[in-house]
């Protein structure tokens, strides 16, 4: 192994650039991208002959640093634990300074600092390498944060410099001059001169932060950046690592991304494409509904839809105020629904009361939400009749393309709109026979997830089905027969539009991907029998109706069907989404566009190309900037963060009931779920409608986010498989290979035995 490496090597062993620890790996991975790093190497022993490297590096002073593989963790900075030194002047220093940063790994405050993280951390773990480089000759020094992290502004960086070194202003010595930078718009927001007078130019400070958000948009998450300027006004980055906390903005309303991140668009970075196609659906279809029932005036203008993050979420503050006009509305309720998570501080969740005054008050609205449910229910069938024509005559691409994309755009939209409204009046729906249930003197909790399920003849389910016919087929003749390519062919013919992540528009579908099918095929596991809970409950409620059980009967025939034809409409959506990514693709063929250049622009734009093509650098480094960022699923308004539980006792929202203990699988990538079975409980932040065959192949689920209409509740209680939803930190609080017991009924999940 070698002793010493150089920053920016074009050939390094991965295997020595893993022991570099988080400090020099950074510095040696930006300087390989041509990055301004100071030229240094890095030791991962001591070593008594350093004249040459020295030498090679530009000679003496130079600055000696720890870099520890533990540390600039995503939630564990160990800012100052290690140690450093600036202008070393000759070897004698330099050798005595490197075994201290050596020595630093096992110091009382190291070992302080893990415990108080909860990191355990055996010696491997905490191998040290040692950072030698060219000290900066530094006329001002600060520290730069791609997101602000006094107020969660993405679009606004954070700069605090001084006069001469950095080290200055770590220490406390000086007051730093202060700097707010919009970056997008590339303007100055406030700049506060400290006493010294340090001051950079505007032309050096745009230089610097655009250096900073390409760092970003490398490492794909905010970074807090180290930097030095010196006299020939040369910047150069000193360190870069994840920004480990910030406060999420509160200039907006209380904004989630609940349904969106289960349904899959805001489940990783989105797309600015993707964030146009839900902003003008959502603020079309949510405004006109709100409308229709009355709930909100029709000339009130509402911003219903955000875009931060790299994620797409939803105005809940305008959705809840209006909702609050509906008698006996609870707030707790339609946010375990929807999967919210919300701390109510001590006012707690909102209710509106049952008083004669409200129901008078709410007697229009009533009205006009019933009427917009019949209305819905017909938009659904005269859908169904119409869709399979449009479809089929897109798919044949004829005519003029740039007029046939513009059709499938409006087609797309179409499709699109008429799908939300569904998932609005279903939600309502669904709240509003929820209530009338807690009334029946036989209720009991769970029982509308039991009315849930077993509802047969839900879009995607047809999908096992298909895949159970081509694993037949396989095993008997095998994968490369001609019986097994026909009935692939037969399969994708229905199910061409499906595919690992259905609301990513840059991820190819089945029909582009048939490999893609054969893995699920070899992976394929029949569903379980679903155990009969429906039929049970559904005798016992019907006959504590008593004479109102007519009501109970068309109350529930109601419920299921919106169920059932929320997912038909997914499903639409789903393959409006396919046609419009064909044209997408064959936009940027005839416009050579690069890599994900396409997905940058918005759907608007592309549709109006006449008017020519902008800009789309800003869009690129910001999306780019948040494709690892763990962004949070709530904020703005007053919403404060949910606490984490350590206990081995958790809580979710049981969303299919059931009960059974297995060996916890946490799985975030949807590509390492093949070695799945029957004994494993899936554990992961979340399911799109690509993982609906995945489920298929395991006992039970649980999700840190998703409620008890999302996608993944309603496959769960089809496939007969318990599933907890909305359990907070749920992968990082149970760990891969623990034994563990859940209740899907309850939300329920036990640690029964931690992983060896």
């Amino acid at each position: 192994m070698l002793e010493i490496s150089y920053l920016g090597e074009k050939v390094l062993d991965a295997k020595i650039l893993k022991l570099f620890g988080g400090k020099a790996a950074k510095l040696h991975e930006l300087k390989q991208d041509g990055f301004p790093v100071p030229a240094g190497f890095v030791l991962q022993a001591e070593n008594s002959e350093l004249s040459d490297p020295i030498k090679k590096i530009g000679g003496f002073p130079v600055a000696v640093r720890s870099s520890c593989s533990m540390e600039d963790l995503p939630n564990a900075s160990f800012a100052g634990l290690y140690e450093t030194f600036l202008f070393v002047k000759n070897h004698e220093e330099l050798q005595s300074t490197i075994k201290q940063c050596f020595d630093s790994r096992s110091s009382h405050r190291v070992k302080d600092y893990l415990k108080t993280k909860g990191i355990k951390a055996n010696s491997d773990q905490l191998h040290m390498s040692v950072l030698v480089q060219k000290m900066v000759d530094a006329k001002a020094a600060g520290v730069l944060f791609t997101l602000n992290p006094t107020n969660g502004k993405e679009e606004e960086c954070y700069v605090e410099y001084c006069t001469g070194v950095g080290e200055r202003l770590v220490s406390g010595h000086v007051t730093p001059t202060r700097c707010h930078y919009n970056w997008i718009h590339q303007k100055i927001l406030s700049h506060e001169v400290n006493a010294e007078g340090t001051l950079l130019d505007e032309t050096l400070l745009k230089k610097m932060m655009f250096t900073a958000i390409k760092i970003q948009a490398k490492f794909e998450v905010p970074q807090d950046i180290e930097w030095a300027i010196d006299e020939k006004d040369e910047i150069f980055i000193l360190q870069s690592r994840p920004i480990t906390t910030f406060f999420p903005r509160e200039d907006y309303p209380e904004i989630t991304n609940a349904d969106f991140k289960d349904g899959g668009v805001s489940a990783r970075v989105c797309t600015p494409l993707m964030y146009s196609i839900y902003r003008d659906a959502v603020s079309s279809s949510m405004g006109d509904y709100f409308k229709k029932i009355k709930l909100i005036p029709n000339d009130e203008k509402i911003q219903w839809t955000y875009y931060s993050y790299g994620r797409v979420y939803w105005n809940a503050s305008a959705v809840k105020e209006g909702l609050r006009k509906l008698p006996d509305f609870k707030e707790v309720d339609f946010d375990r629904d929807l999967g919210i998570q919300k701390d109510y501080g001590e006012a707690g969740p909102h209710v509106t009361s049952l008083s004669l005054a409200a129901v008078v008050n709410a007697i229009p609205v009533l009205i006009g939400l019933h009427k917009e449910f019949r209305d819905c229910e017909l938009m659904v069938n005269q859908f169904r009749e119409t869709f399979e024509k449009k479809d089929a005559e897109f798919k044949k691409k004829k005519g003029d393309f740039f007029q046939w994309l513009s059709d499938v755009i409006q087609f797309q939209q179409q499709t699109e709109t008429s799908y939300f409204r569904t998932i609005y009046n279903n939600a309502n729906y669904q709240s509003e026979f929820r209530n009338y249930l807690k009334k029946l003197p036989g209720y009991l909790p769970g029982d509308m997830i039991d009315l849930m399920g077993e509802l047969h003849g839900v879009s995607h389910l047809d999908v096992q089905s298909g895949l159970a016919e081509l694993r037949r087929i396989s095993d008997l003749y095998g994968f490369e027969s001609e019986s097994y390519f026909v009935e692939r062919e037969k399969f994708l013919k229905v199910h061409y539009h499906h595919g690992p992540a259905e609301l990513d528009l840059t991820v190819a579908r089945w029909g582009e991907n048939k490999k893609w099918v054969d893995g699920l095929v070899r992976d394929f596991i029949a569903t379980n029998e679903v155990v009969g809970h429906f039929h049970k409950t559904y005798l016992r409620l019907s006959e504590s109706a008593g004479f109102k059980r007519g009501k109970f009967e068309r109350m529930l025939k109601t419920s299921r069907n919106f169920l059932r034809m929320r997912e038909e409409m997914r499903s639409y959506s789903t393959r409006a989404y396919y046609l419009l990514r064909q044209g997408i693709l064959e936009f940027a063929k005839r416009f050579e566009l690069k890599d994900l250049d396409v997905f940058m622009f918005h759907l608007s734009e592309i549709k109006n190309v006449n008017k020519g093509l902008p800009d789309i650098s800003i869009r690129k480094l910001h999306y780019q900037g948040y494709k690892n960022f763990k962004a949070p699923n709530e904020f703005g308004g007053m919403i404060r963060p949910m606490t984490k539980s350590m206990d081995e006792s958790l809580v979710g929202l049981g969303c299919s009931p059931g009960e059974i203990i297995g060996i916890a699988r946490v799985i975030v990538d949807i590509h390492l779920t093949s070695h799945l079975t029957k004994k494993d409980i899936l554990v992961t932040v979340f399911t799109d409608p690509g993982w609906t065959p995945v489920l298929a192949r395991v006992g039970g689920v649980v999700t840190e986010v998703g409620g008890l209409l999302s996608h993944a509740a309603v496959i769960g209680r089809e496939y007969g498989i318990p599933a907890i939803l909305n359990l907070m930190h749920a992968t990082e609080i149970i760990q891969d290979g623990d034994k563990i017991k859940m209740n899907g009924k309850t939300g329920v999940v036990e640690i029964l035995e931690k992983r060896s």
